[in-house]
């Protein structure tokens, strides 16, 4: 009979415990989704000068575009190693851009015109992907090419 109630016992806590941890999580993760930022409203080219969707922070843009790109390209139309990004964001809209960035070598086998006038255009030098970029990361960059 002891170890029935024990059994019994010993059931009871497991169940409690469980329910608890079940209880912590659904919690957590409710707080988790409601305090994450909401999506930005998407745009599209040709309806709007991308620019003026683009807002980013010209001091992390200048230090990220140096720490990344400037060893490839000018902030100018001058041509470096591949193309000058003046007016970038007056070509190609944010959400190319950023697929570009993440990765190119996807662009190129998805037959992106433009993307393969790039690559043809410049020795088809392949440019790497930056991945690690954020799309924050990615508007600040812009901000500062397209101050």
């Amino acid at each position: 009979m002891r170890n029935v109630i024990l059994h019994t016992l010993q059931v009871s806590i497991l169940t409690l415990v469980i329910s608890m941890l079940t209880f912590g999580i659904v919690i957590y993760t409710y707080f988790e989704i409601k305090s994450r930022p909401k999506p930005e409203p998407q745009f599209f080219c040709g309806t709007e000068s991308q620019i003026d969707k683009i807002h980013g922070e010209n001091a992390n843009g200048e230090n990220l575009f140096n720490n990344n790109c400037a060893a490839c390209h000018n902030t100018s139309d001058e041509t470096l190693v591949g193309p000058g990004l003046k007016n970038i964001s007056e070509r190609r809209s944010f959400q190319w851009i950023v697929k570009w960035i993440h990765n190119p070598q996807k662009v190129l086998e998805s037959n992106n015109k433009y993307a393969n006038k790039l690559f043809q255009n410049f020795n088809q030098a392949q440019m790497p992907a930056f991945s690690n970029l954020s799309e924050k990361d990615i508007k600040d960059i812009l901000a500062y090419i397209n101050p």
